[in-house]
């Protein structure tokens, strides 16, 4: 169980790999599977003072109907 759940949305895939990938390199832990839901992409860490992390990209497109 996590102290507190942080979120966070962020503009691409490219940049929540980015981020979830220089916490695990800083020492942080993988906490769940990635998710790819078509338009939602999220993965999710814990940081060494055992926060849980969901850093989420979600695309407006498939909302937007197109």
């Amino acid at each position: 169980m996590a102290e507190s759940i942080i979120a966070l949305g962020l503009e691409s895939r490219r940049r929540v790999d980015e981020i979830v990938d220089a916490a695990l390199l800083a020492g942080g832990g993988e906490a769940n599977d990635m998710t790819d839901q078509g338009g939602m992409y999220v993965r999710s860490f814990h940081d060494l003072d055992g926060h849980l992390w969901e850093v989420a990209y979600m695309d407006p497109a498939p909302m937007a109907g197109e």
